[in-house]
């Protein structure tokens, strides 16, 4: 009786000792750290213009790598552009900017498709989506296009937006791991595609280069909310026929990913008193983006480096090499329709 008694307490001590250990090695959007830190506590590697990553070479590409590539990489927040497609397909969604007819990324359905595979294969990652809804589309068009999708049982809704959110364990845990916020349009008949400025303030996106980063409340205006956007991104001018176009800046991408991203960080910290929650920058994959990441969550960084391409291909070089000669060649039209195609906004 007494060894018997031995044994079941070893096996009680074992089973908690697994138990225990299992809990502790869950990461939560890559740390274990993070997993007890509620959605609102957390920050998140967020890629501005996440479909504009194409065609390579292009003046003035917001990314250097695909959505999937930037996913595995370790974004966690994507930016995009939403409106009606070419044929007036009540079933899609297109992802454009500006104009279709400028630059077209192709349709929700097809980067929906490649989120769910990502989140499939990947059940411990919280994603967030950003809409800016520049085609004015409802929420039931969403609604049909994620449905159709197989997103819905990864679809998150928080009910009121100064409700807490729950950890990022919990999230996980549910299933319910795919945030969408909309910047208009959003109604009470699609709940998960959540009004974005009832839950997020963002910092001015307009920053030209050499200018200073500010820590104002932009939109809504002067209006702080739970959580903010960084915007982190710089452009500069090129006239073109007598048009001024705004152009990312991909040769001095190291340096505003860089120490730039770090001093942002640390004034609107300050100014604000509150940590931003979503770092949205231009061609992530360049200066230490993840490294600032991780120091605001207040983990150690895993090593972890971003995607880069070949020499000769990447097409931060290529725009950073067209910036360079522009004040000597006559862009004409085609150039014209290409560089409006990737406006920064």
């Amino acid at each position: 009786m007494r060894s018997s008694l031995i044994l079941s307490a070893a096996i009680a001590v074992l089973s908690s000792s697994l138990v225990l250990h299992s809990e502790a090695q869950q990461l939560c959007n890559g740390y274990a750290d993070l997993c007890a830190k509620t959605y609102e506590q957390v920050a998140y590697a967020t890629t501005h213009n996440a479909y504009a990553y194409t065609p390579a070479g292009a003046l003035a590409l917001n990314q250097n790598n695909d959505i999937p590539t930037q996913l595995n990489d370790g974004v966690r927040a994507l930016m995009l552009d939403a409106y009606d497609t070419p044929s007036n397909n009540a079933n899609d969604i297109e992802l454009c900017h500006t104009s279709c007819n400028l630059l077209d990324a192709g349709t929700l359905s097809k980067t929906l498709g490649q989120i769910k595979t990502f989140m499939d294969a990947n059940p411990n990652e919280v994603i967030t989506i950003f809409w800016e809804n520049a085609g004015n589309l409802t929420p039931a068009h969403f609604q049909t296009v994620y449905q159709a999708a197989g997103m819905s049982n990864y679809l998150y809704t928080q009910q009121e937006s100064a409700a807490a959110w729950p950890t990022l364990a919990t999230m996980i845990s549910s299933g319910k791991r795919l945030v969408n916020f909309v910047d208009s349009g959003a109604d009470a008949s699609v709940p998960w595609l959540m009004a974005e400025y009832d839950f997020v303030f963002e910092t001015p996106w307009q920053i030209s280069k050499g200018a200073a980063y500010p820590c104002t409340v932009d939109r809504p205006k002067d209006q702080r909310k739970p959580m903010y956007v960084l915007n982190h991104f710089i452009s500069g001018n090129l006239t073109v026929d007598g048009q001024q176009i705004s152009i990312p800046q991909p040769g001095l991408a190291s340096q505003t990913n860089g120490a730039d991203l770090v001093s942002h960080v640390n004034d609107c910290k300050t100014t604000f008193n509150q940590m931003p929650n979503f770092l949205a920058v231009d061609f992530y994959d360049n200066g230490t983006v993840f490294q600032t990441l991780a120091s605001v969550n207040g983990v150690q960084w895993d090593g972890k480096l971003p995607t880069q391409h070949k020499s000769g291909s990447t097409s931060g070089n290529g725009a950073a090499s067209a910036m360079s000669g522009v004040g000597a060649v006559s862009i004409g039209m085609v150039a014209l329709t290409t560089v409006l195609g990737f406006l920064a906004l």
